[in-house]
């Protein structure tokens, strides 16, 4: 899996800071020592392949999210305007402001911009004036009005502004993640709307999904090396799942019998779920990087299930 260690502990750092966790209290429940963390949110280490699925579902991401691999995803789905691409990290960084603010108070917006992973100049300064105003007990309505003023005066692209002033009212009127979500979607494009967002119900949406595979055939009677593996539990097939990286997991689906990967996949997120469904449908491996791929399940399993 190709990953950048720099992105990787920053985004550790951030996704910490937003639950309002130290190192300590996140160590306690990943059951590793304060050291390992700080030494991930340092770059001295990286987690294992199986902690990063830990940390994943944790903080309800992708592992693509969390190692760096977000902006490729995105180009894969269509969205290759730089400007756009440039809008997806700073809508990223907007709604960690709607999860800090929700579980720790807009107060706490302030000393999480540090960890922001777009490059917005404007962010951090709306922030710190909204902040401001609203201790002085500007009306809230007045406090956007001149935000969008000062919006008005950026050089170059013209939607980050009123992008940022939109999100952040809303995060400070109190409105639901749903409600953020859309309103970015709309600064940035239908692509992003319908790709990373979606247009149907989150249960709905994985069971079209899973549909899509539920009959899908052997590449060849050779990559037939986890027929069988149906039959396992959903434990063991997460305690696989978990040993698994991204690409070599694809390949070993992209071999298998549509009762196979659906058992397989029925046990990721919603998220994991659908990138991993775009991984499938974008691959244009071999035989033989599948069956290389079949034999790390095969050997993945007689080593951590016995």
């Amino acid at each position: 899996m190709g990953y950048s260690r720099n992105y990787m502990g920053k985004r550790i750092c951030s996704l910490r800071a937003a639950r309002g966790m130290t190192q300590e209290q996140l160590a306690d429940m990943l059951c590793v020592t304060p050291a390992a963390v700080s030494k991930w949110e340092r770059n001295l280490a990286v987690p294992s392949v199986e902690m990063l699925w830990v940390l994943a579902d944790y903080f309800d991401c992708t592992i693509d999210e969390l190692v760096g691999r977000r902006q490729e995803q995105l180009e894969r789905m269509g969205i290759y305007d730089e400007d756009r691409l440039r809008l997806v990290g700073i809508a990223g960084d907007l709604q960690r402001c709607g999860e800090i603010s929700r579980q720790q108070g807009l107060l706490a917006l302030e000393q999480a911009a540090a960890g922001f992973q777009g490059d917005s100049v404007f962010l951090p300064f709306a922030i710190r004036f909204t902040l401001g105003s609203l201790i002085r007990k500007m009306d809230v309505g007045r406090v956007m009005t001149l935000l969008n003023n000062y919006a008005g005066t950026l050089s170059g692209e013209q939607t980050e502004g009123p992008m940022v002033v939109a999100a952040l009212e809303s995060i400070v009127s109190g409105e639901s993640p749903e409600l953020l979500k859309e309103i970015l979607a709309s600064y940035i494009g239908m692509e992003y709307w319908e790709k990373v967002l979606g247009n149907v119900p989150g249960e709905r949406r994985r069971e079209e999904i899973l549909e899509r595979y539920r009959n899908k055939q052997l590449y060849s009677g050779a990559t037939d090396l986890l027929e069988g593996f149906e039959e396992l539990g959903d434990f063991e097939i997460q305690i696989i799942l978990r040993n698994l990286d991204n690409d070599v997991f694809t390949a070993a689906m992209c071999g298998a019998s549509g009762e196979v990967v659906v058992k397989f996949m029925a046990n990721l997120s919603d998220r994991v779920l659908a990138f991993i469904g775009e991984d499938m449908d974008g691959w244009e491996g071999t035989e033989e990087e599948i069956l290389e791929a079949q034999r790390k399940v095969v050997e993945i399993r007689r080593r951590c299930c016995g």
